[in-house]
């Protein structure tokens, strides 16, 4: 099964994305550097902090 995947920050679709998918992208639109996994048909993202250095 696959699912859809949009940003938690604006709400823009970003992918689809299957069982086992392990994915770091950034939003197009507001740029957020998103952390997405999809296991067991639960799907988790996590934003990622960006580095200040």
């Amino acid at each position: 099964m696959t699912y859809y995947v949009v940003c938690t920050e604006c709400g823009y679709k970003l992918l689809k994305a299957g069982d086992g998918s392990n994915i770091e992208i950034f939003c197009p639109k507001c740029k957020a550097k998103l952390l997405i996994s999809v296991n067991d048909d639960k799907v988790l993202i996590q934003k990622q902090v960006a580095d200040k250095t």
